[in-house]
């Protein structure tokens, strides 16, 4: 099992282009201290459009307790959240239960869905089988977990992400899986809450 936290921030338009210069620079030193892997993305869709957001994954919550003990001490860090520019408006931690797909593909992504579902626990073969079938028709990855540590730590609440190289990848995804059967399946034990188009920016 492996872990990941996911930030939301709002940015000031004016503070923008060096928000996402100075994320960058955090997002090395994330991977320097213990994160195995970091997305940097931007809303595209809902209440909160234009926000940012970095997802960090983690092998162990030591990993996480590492990089955000690094990030105390990063001057880069210090300095975006000091600038008055930038807020964090949530953070949270799941549980990853599942990852699909190729990690350490060179394919440029461009895309992020995030959806947001309740559920009476992972339901992990419905999601395994329906995220099977997204990469098999478009999607190139896709991770699915259980939020323990934020504003959703219900022990319902469950968070899937799939990145895709264009919206039309994503568009035959979602075909395909109404095709199959996968996502009716799947409807039928998890509650979709809200699902989220992210760019990604890295």
């Amino acid at each position: 099992m492996t872990y990941a936290a996911i930030t939301l921030a709002k940015v000031a338009p004016d503070y923008r282009d060096t928000a996402l210069q100075n994320i960058m620079k955090i997002k090395q030193v994330s991977l320097s201290n213990g994160a195995s892997r970091v997305r940097v993305a931007a809303m595209q869709s809902g209440s909160n459009v234009g926000q940012l957001m970095m997802v960090q994954f983690f092998d162990s919550m030591a990993d996480a307790e590492s990089v955000y003990d690094a990030f105390a001490e990063d001057p880069t860090y210090a300095e975006t959240m000091q600038s008055g520019k930038f807020e964090i408006t949530r953070r949270g931690l799941m549980k990853t239960h599942m990852e699909v797909g190729d990690f350490s593909s060179s394919e440029k992504l461009k895309y992020l869905s995030l959806t947001i579902g309740t559920a009476n626990g992972p339901q992990l073969d419905a999601i395994t089988k329906f995220a099977n079938v997204l990469t098999a028709n478009g999607a190139v990855t896709a991770a699915y977990g259980s939020v323990f540590v934020g504003d959703y730590a219900d022990g319902k609440t469950h968070i899937f992400g799939a990145t895709y190289p264009s919206l039309s990848a994503m568009q035959s995804a979602y075909d395909a899986v109404l095709e199959d059967g996968a996502a009716p399946q799947l409807y039928k034990v998890v509650s979709v809450q809200r699902r989220q188009l992210l760019r990604l920016l890295d």
